[in-house]
């Protein structure tokens, strides 16, 4: 509560009364809080700058120096080095002080005066007795610190490990820092007249770092100290026990002294001053000011007073001035480094030192709010990008820049197609996790055909080790089926084991469908991927989900196939003409309740009638049509399992049939490891086959995949069985039945991919066999094709068993990625062998992986860094075949990124838990920092190109920065930063990646090549997509690559931006891509020249145009347009011996923009044409503007064209001339400014193109790649 001014002139009065004899009035200020200026806080007493008793009394506010500061003893007046153009000693700095005269108009530079005399008793109180008393908090903190709601728990219930009291050095970078918590406070224990105070800056975070930015600057500009501490963001404000302003002022003297010594001490410096030197120079001035400010005199006051004491008028300082003010603020700062500074401010010998102040303590967001325009989203194709400022777009929650240097050109750019594609060149992986049939074959080639993904890929063995691709599906494919027989189909004859049928699921467009293709890749370009024919595709509707199981005919005529509807209704169809023969239901329950299909292959035989068996969960069922041909009437009959258990049944295969009898005997695997012969509709025998194998989760209950294998071969005498304990048994079965031990050859044990030391072996989910090479291949649960010759076990593919998250490539080896999967594992391939190298197991499920920059010291080679779904890290050594090294548990909720800073010196790891944690490479993967100010998962870091700033985003849409010497925020926009690398899907250069219609979640990856020319993106729609780089134009033009099921979690460019490689997340596949650049055709011609012309037939609307409509024949002549036509003006047309323009000639007039006397009034024209033009009026004319028109008379001083057209016929002139009296006159549109000349126009690519089934989007028929040119149906 404040006092009334009549109060405070007594209390005065009474003080002034009481004070001993001698003391000058206002000697002793300040008071209490709430005393009687109504202010709290002590104000300055009297003191100088470093705290010394000696110095004359006088109030902070008279405007001058006082002689025992040290400015006027010579300070301001050296001149080192010759800097500068001052005389020595000018202004007021020479002058002695001048007593103290009291205003209640205010002190200099305008202000308010708040001090007020006190008395030699108020001397005595306030000296005796020191005192913590509030005082007012720094510049932009507030008094605590909000903990988000969306932070995770995890915050305030674990300590932060290794970061404690303890201190530590960045070596290197030029920064030392005690312990790791919310921060340093600014205020100096040397400052006159201010006390330290728990209240005040001392006791919470530091301010924010208030830096300014100059347009012109190195892009490395913004690498400065960011505001906030960093540390466990549960922890009080009190950092390091640093609890008051000096504190915090000699920490920042510390960091400046550790950045000089650090420089001096590198051989490689070259005496220039680094970004961070001068961003650390900032803060220690900015921490000096701050130590010296007082409630009564703020930051900027403060300074612009002292600055105003060196100023000769002109409003600037020069070199040698400003090292003054430095050190008379209480930091000594070098000429070299004033010039530096200067130049960062866009200034050589003399600076404003207003315009630096405000920058100084002006908060970074407030700054560059108030200086730069805004724009709301990104840039628009066709629109000019001519703008430099702040832009606002709705995926990012802060705001984004435009550099400094930003070239609108590259919007230009942004909206064309990149002149490079992707091309399809492997795949790494084998659906064997949940499929329920076969789904692996050898082809009459004897190559092998599967799927994986949304592709159906069919691969030429060793030593050739490709592979081609069947790229018609949209979503997952679950199934797969080979024809056996020879089938003919439109006038072409297929070979046996040459057609494939695979069945996909639902997608958000259409249905599921089959697609029956060749696999015999056809003819395809150099720059395309090898791909194989399609025939037919068979459609269903939605209600039908998918497909879980397919199978033909053994004519190859007919085609079964198993919906994943809750009915699981089973179809067959013709396929050859597309028609349907059947559809019934097969099993009641939520999908997958049936597994498979299969026919029975003896059936050509005439005695024996078409049938095929479903089976599937506790039920096999079998199906018989009464048509002997299997055209209509299939009906199915449960088929029971007897005295036997029953179980799952996961596999089924028909016997030949037993001597005299017609019949044939099913043998069908089970769950439980054994085989169960059925004859007729009962099971009869249960064999031993198989154990077990480990137990899983079927369908939400504990199971065991059992018998997953059954292939009949040698021609019908070896039955081959596979199952979950990784064993390959071969039956005789060459009597029709199958027997107790009776095998043709030993069993085949497979070993497993993860060493001898793994519990299980793999389980084998699908096989099959090869008559010509003699072999048996098998499909894994690990997702490996294997095979089999004799004894002897040969690995055709590895494949990832788990979902794939990230990958990396090699920073040095151009063929040489890693990728992690939750199996627990991590794989190192050869994109160039296209083979897996190495595999380690790490101990927990890996979600993020990466290289060391450069071979890193303590062991001179690579170090690949993994990080764990539960927050664990394990660093394994490249050159030592993976061995770990280092393992640490710094998070909880676990690692979504690892990124090595380019210099190789740390390692910054996003966490789960909202935060980043640094780690110091050289001091064995030591935790020195933490970076908290995000509010969700972070999802994604990317380091500066000179490993001083880390950018992160997070998902709740929102890009921050830190340094990642002390872990702090950055608050300046990074807009001239260079960035090692661009994997950050929000920012200026990403801001058209967003298709329309973006929750801001869609895209996952974001990788910009290192040519800097091309950005690719990985998205939930299972799509990879190719853009130019910057992406600035909304909805930007891109190449699309479809082929993942699932979302696509991870795409990266390698070393030379010669491949590409994309993570499928849940299809457990690596896409392998080439980037193909297209070669640059003919130059386009360039655009016609908008004029002035008609846009009508009618001739009524006129504007500007690149191709004018010629006026149709009898259409208004432009002679009458503002009155109709002359009274003698058909009369005159007789009389004219020469040619004239007629009312009804089809004229068009189309002044020239630039020459002069080119704009004319079309009434004048046509009297120019009418008195003298020396031709016949036997036609109408159309007339166009020209440059450099060779005619006589006076047209060409009107540049006009004359083109002759036929004549009108005389009736037909006389119904035009007719039709034209009762039109009336014509109204001319204004002509209006014609387009600018840097307008961005949409630009086509120049390929020939189809629409395709999918709106918005173009399909390449000769890249064969989706085109999107942002939006609208704009043909290429």
């Amino acid at each position: 509560m404040s006092m009334g001014e009549s109060t405070k002139r007594r209390i005065e009065s009474v003080i002034r009364s009481n004070a001993p004899p001698g003391s000058a009035p206002g000697q002793y200020v300040g008071g209490y809080a709430g005393g009687m200026a109504g202010t709290f806080g002590k104000a300055p007493r009297g003191l100088d700058s470093f705290g010394n008793p000696s110095a004359p009394p006088r109030p902070s506010s008279a405007g001058r120096v006082r002689p025992g500061s040290g400015i006027g003893g010579g300070a301001l007046n050296a001149n080192p080095q010759g800097f500068g153009n001052r005389p020595s000693g000018s202004g007021r700095f020479n002058e002695a002080p001048e007593p103290y005269r009291p205003s209640s108009t205010g002190a200099a530079m305008g202000r308010r005066e708040h001090i007020r005399a006190a008395s030699g008793g108020a001397k005595s109180a306030w000296d005796t007795v020191k005192r913590d008393l509030p005082k007012a908090p720094p510049h932009a903190l507030t008094s605590g610190k909000v903990r988000p709601k969306s932070a995770t728990a995890a915050h305030t219930t674990r300590p932060l490990a290794g970061i404690g009291t303890s201190e530590y050095k960045l070596h290197g970078l030029g920064l030392e820092k005690k312990g790791g918590m919310l921060g340093v406070s600014a205020n100096s224990a040397g400052a006159a007249g201010h006390s330290s105070s728990s209240f005040g800056p001392g006791g919470k975070q530091r301010p924010s770092s208030s830096h300014s930015y100059a347009p012109g600057t190195p892009s490395s500009s913004a690498m400065l100290r960011p505001p906030s501490g960093y540390g466990h963001p549960g922890l009080a404000g009190h950092a390091n026990g640093l609890d008051d302003d000096g504190d915090v002022l000699e920490e920042s003297r510390r960091e400046l002294a550790h950045m000089r010594a650090l420089q001096a001490a590198d051989p490689n410096y070259t005496g220039a001053i680094t970004e961070a030197h001068l961003a650390t120079l900032e803060d220690a001035i900015r921490d000096a000011v701050r130590a010296r400010r007082s409630v009564y005199e703020g930051s900027k006051e403060m300074l612009l007073r002292i600055f105003k004491e060196v100023d000769d008028g002109s409003g600037d300082v020069d070199i040698n001035e400003f090292c003054a003010v430095c050190a008379e603020v209480g930091v000594s700062v070098s000429p070299a480094e004033s010039q530096a500074l200067f130049k960062r401010y866009g200034f050589e010998t003399v600076m404003p030192y207003e315009q630096f102040v405000h920058n100084l303590v002006t908060q970074p967001a407030r700054q560059l709010a108030s200086e730069m325009p805004v724009r709301k989203g990104a840039f628009q194709a066709g629109y000019s990008a001519n703008f430099h400022g702040k832009i606002i777009y709705p995926k990012c929650r802060k705001p984004v820049y435009t550099p400094s240097d930003w070239d609108p050109a590259l919007a230009e750019r942004s909206s064309d197609l990149p002149d490079a594609r992707l091309v399809l060149q492997y795949i790494y992986g084998y659906q064997g996790k949940e499929n329920t049939a076969q789904n692996l074959f050898y082809t009459a080639d004897n190559k092998l055909v599967y799927f994986i993904a949304g592709v159906g890929v069919v691969y030429s063995r060793p030593p050739a080790n490709c592979q081609t691709f069947f790229l018609g599906h949209t979503d997952d494919v679950l199934s797969l089926a080979l024809c056996a027989a020879p089938v003919k189909f439109d006038g072409q004859t297929y070979p046996a084991r040459t057609l494939v049928a695979t069945g996909q699921i639902t997608s958000v467009d259409e249905g599921p469908y089959i697609c029956i293709w060749d696999s015999r890749a056809c003819a395809t370009g150099p720059d395309c991927p090898p791909s194989t024919p399609e025939l037919m595709r068979l459609r269903f509707d939605k209600e039908d989900r998918g497909f879980t199981a397919l199978a033909f005919s053994p004519c190859g005529k007919r085609l079964a196939a198993v919906a994943t509807d809750n009915y699981h209704t089973v179809y067959v169809y013709d396929w050859r003409k597309q028609r349907k023969l059947s559809s019934s239901r097969g099993q009641m329950g939520d999908p997958p309740q049936v597994y498979g299909v299969e026919w029975n292959p003896h059936q050509n035989d005439d005695d024996i009638p078409p049938a095929f068996v479903t089976f599937g969960r506790k039920h096999i069922k079998l199906w018989t049509c009464e048509d002997p041909k299997g055209n209509s009437g299939w009906k199915s009959k449960q088929m029971s399992f007897g005295k036997l258990p029953m179980q799952n049944v996961t596999s089924a295969q028909w016997l030949p049939p037993r001597g005299g009898f017609q019949e044939c005997l099913i043998a069908a695997g089970m769950a439980e490891g054994n085989i169960y012969l059925f004859r007729g509709a009962v099971a009869i025998k249960a064999i031993t086959a198989h154990r077990r194998g480990p137990q899983v989760n079927i369908d939400g209950q504990p199971g065991f995949y059992g018998v997953r294998g059954l292939r009949l071969c040698k021609k019908n005498n070896v039955l081959i069985s596979g199952g979950a304990d990784g064993t390959v048994l071969q039956w005789d079965v060459s009597d029709g039945t199958l027997q107790e031990s009776r095998f043709v050859a030993p069993s085949v044990s497979i070993p497993s991919p993860f060493g001898p030391g793994d519990k299980w072996a793999p389980c084998i989910r699908s096989l099959d066999y090869s008559e010509e090479l003699d072999r048996i291949v098998i499909g894994t649960n690990h997702c490996d094709v294997k095979e089999i010759s004799g004894e002897e076990v040969d690995v055709l593919m590895y494949g990832h068993s788990g979902d794939v998250y990230q990958l990396a490539w090699h920073p040095a080896l151009p063929n040489v990625m890693v990728t992690a999967s939750d199996s627990g594992h991590v794989h190192v391939w050869d994109a160039t062998l296209r083979q897996m190298t190495h595999l380690a197991a790490v101990g927990f499920m890996p979600r993020a992986a990466a290289f060391s920059s450069k071979p890193v010291a303590s062991t001179n080679t690579y170090h690949i860094a993994v990080g764990g779904s539960k927050g664990q890290i394990k660093v394994l050594d490249e050159g030592s075949n993976l061995c770990p090294i280092h393992s640490c548990k710094d998070s909880v909720q676990g690692v979504s990124d690892i990124m090595y800073s380019p210099n190789n010196r740390f390692m910054a790891a996003s966490t789960y838990d909202t935060w980043i944690d640094i780690y110091n490479v050289d001091r064995g993967y030591a935790r020195v920092a933490r970076c908290t100010g995000h509010s969700a998962t972070v999802r994604g870091v990317d380091w500066s190109l000179d490993s001083s700033i880390i950018m992160s985003h997070s998902a709740d849409l929102e890009l921050l920065y830190w340094n990642a010497r002390t872990g702090k925020q950055v608050t300046l926009n990074q807009r001239d930063t260079e960035w090692a690398t661009y994997t950050c899907n929000l920012g200026f250069p990403v801001m058209g990646i967003w298709p329309p219609e973006s929750d801001g979640t869609d895209v996952n990856s974001v990788d910009r090549s290192k040519s800097c020319k091309y950005l690719a993106t990985a998205d939930d729609d299972g799509m990879v997509k190719l853009f130019n780089y910057p992406v600035v134009v909304d909805d930007a033009p891109h190449r699309a690559y479809r082929g993942h099921c699932s979302h696509v979690m991870g795409v990266r460019f390698n070393k030379d931006d010669s491949l590409l490689c994309s993570a499928g997340g849940k299809d457990w596949a690596i896409f392998q891509f080439r980037v193909v650049p297209i070669p640059l055709g003919a130059p386009p011609p360039p655009k016609p020249k908008a004029v002035w012309g008609a846009l009508d037939p009618q001739g009524k609307v006129y504007g500007y145009t690149t191709a004018p409509v010629p006026l149709a024949p009898g259409a208004p002549s432009a002679s009458n347009a503002k009155g109709g036509r002359a009274d003698g003006y058909q009369q005159q047309q007789q009389q004219q011996p020469g040619l004239h323009l007629s009312h009804h000639s089809s004229l068009s007039l189309i002044p020239e923009a630039v020459e002069e006397g080119a704009s004319m009034s079309l009434a004048s024209s046509l009297s120019a044409g009418q008195a003298s033009h020396p031709a016949s009026l036997s036609g109408s004319q159309q007339c166009w503007p020209t440059q450099g028109s060779q005619q006589q008379g006076p047209q060409q001083d009107h540049h006009l064209r004359v083109q002759e057209q036929p004549p009108l016929p005389a009736t037909q002139l006389q119904q035009h001339q007719h039709q034209q009296s009762h039109q009336g006159p014509t109204h001319l549109q204004p002509p209006s400014a014609p387009p600018p000349p840097g307008a961005l126009q949409p630009r086509g690519s120049g390929l020939q193109s189809r629409r395709s089934t999918q709106g918005g989007s173009f399909v390449d028929e000769d890249i064969e790649d989706s085109i999107s040119l942002g939006r609208g149906d704009v043909s290429v």
